[in-house]
């Protein structure tokens, strides 16, 4: 940290972007409690309310079976996924299907699908999300707990990852010991379901391995002590 003459502190990129209203609609703030620094950083998405597309394809699905056994006879799901709409309530965790000419209820987020088709011959049907902030087509919408100014609003910040901005434990922590302890196991990764770090290449846990060692001798060096072939 420069300490010299004529030094001024302005801060990282990101949190002086905050500062200027040109961060992202969510972020989080910190403070340390040692120097009163203020900053923000990017919010976490395993730190986010999360409904993914599968869920509301289940949905539309499930509803077209129900309208076929009502009516007699087959309802195609993905003619039907064009005029339902899901009205998703982040704190509750709630999802209703509804009529898209329905107005959604107090804190409730109206969600729509989009279609395309997949497969070798385009037969199957693949469900989109059309992001309620972006207009995007996405796989996950969210909700962060935090506005653009980090602090807590009435309701989530809703919207896809790109518009929101979010990030991921891994590239908040990559390259680092916290990161290494995960990918060798010496830790839970609370970022996957499974508590563990699925490796995107052969070469991670060597990567881990060597970062693992060194901060290990840094701290025998801060003690007057090396290891063993070190030198």
């Amino acid at each position: 940290m420069g300490t010299g003459r004529d030094y001024i502190r302005k801060g990282d990129a990101f949190t002086l972007k905050v500062r200027r209203g040109e961060g992202p609609p969510c972020a989080i703030h910190w403070q340390r409690t040692g120097t009163g620094r203020d900053f923000y950083t990017r919010v976490p998405v395993h730190q986010c309310h999360a409904l993914r597309v599968a869920v509301l394809a289940q949905g539309v699905r499930d509803h077209a079976q129900r309208l076929s056994e009502a009516k007699g006879g087959p309802v195609d799901a993905q003619a039907l996924a064009g005029v339902l709409a899901f009205d998703w309530k982040p704190l509750g965790a709630a999802v209703k299907v509804r009529g898209r000419d329905e107005a959604p209820a107090e804190g409730e987020v109206r969600l729509t699908l989009e279609t395309s088709p997949t497969g070798p011959a385009g037969v199957g049907v693949r469900y989109w999300i059309t992001c309620p902030r972006c207009a995007r087509r996405c796989g996950v919408v969210y909700g962060s707990r935090w506005n653009h100014v980090g602090r807590t609003p009435a309701q989530p910040v809703t919207g896809c990852r790109v518009c929101l901005g979010l990030t991921d434990e891994s590239r908040q922590s990559h390259k680092c010991l916290h990161w290494a302890s995960a990918v060798m196991g010496e830790r839970a990764y609370t970022a996957d379901p499974s508590g563990r770090y699925r490796q995107r290449g052969f070469m991670t846990h060597e990567r881990a391995y060597e970062i693992y060692m060194a901060s290990f001798r840094r701290g025998l060096r801060g003690l007057g002590l090396t290891m063993p072939g070190s030198e």
